[in-house]
């Protein structure tokens, strides 16, 4: 049986009514009719002009993302929106971060996959947290640097004479070094992860090094 014919505006008429009702747009698995109306805006048939589909004439006329059809993503963009998004929250954004405020239908998700595959015109190979780490300085989780226990020790002693305490795990950010903990350095010294020996804690290292009074029970006070 022959099917009715159709105009673009009435496609359109039968699509925000579907988004009305189903609080989502078509796609052409939706039904016989969305498939047939995919056909026919493929094909030029119904009425209708041809060269086209239901996604790019919602992404056209509805401003709807077109999945087979993204935008392109430079790196400048990208770093853009990093910097968007850390001026708003404070943090560098990373593949959890969820949608993207500057760019309305754009998630971190979806940038992080586009930068390791290298698709959307990206060259592909690099994870977002190396973008940040590379181009604007970020702390790399998946990187760390190095620590040694001259450096440490360090840091020890400059946080004993600003505060007149030694530093204990839970004494927060290290002042000398943006970005490092107390308890991340405990961790490390512990698990001999960033180039630690390990077998360690923060404890027992000021005790052999800056000898610490060993108490039996607790710990000596710091802060």
């Amino acid at each position: 049986m022959r099917r009715s014919q159709l105009t673009i505006s009435q496609v359109l008429a039968m699509a925000d009514t579907w988004h009305q009702w189903n609080k989502r747009w078509p796609k052409p698995n939706d039904s016989r009719e969305w498939r047939s109306i995919d056909d026919a805006l493929r094909k030029g048939q119904r009425g209708l002009p041809g060269g086209s589909s239901l996604a790019q004439l919602l992404a056209e006329y509805r401003g709807i993302r077109n999945v087979r059809r993204l935008p392109p993503l430079t790196l400048n963009c990208i770093l853009v929106w990093a910097d968007e998004h850390h001026r708003r929250t404070g943090r560098w954004p990373t593949q959890h971060a969820g949608q993207i405020g500057a760019a309305p239908g754009e998630t971190w998700g979806k940038v992080a996959r586009a930068l390791q595959n290298g698709s959307r015109g990206l060259p592909g190979g690099t994870t977002l947290a190396q973008l940040l780490a590379q181009k604007r300085g970020a702390r790399n989780h998946m990187a760390l640097p190095r620590l040694t226990v001259r450096q440490i020790l360090a840091w020890a002693d400059a946080h004993q004479q600003r505060t007149g305490t030694w530093p204990r795990v839970n004494s927060g950010p290290v002042r000398d070094a943006p970005g490092e903990t107390w308890k991340a350095i405990e961790v490390a010294l512990q698990q001999g992860n960033r180039g630690l020996a390990g077998g360690m804690s923060l404890y027992r290292l000021l005790v052999k090094h800056r000898h610490i009074p060993e108490q039996r029970g607790r710990k000596p006070r710091t802060n």
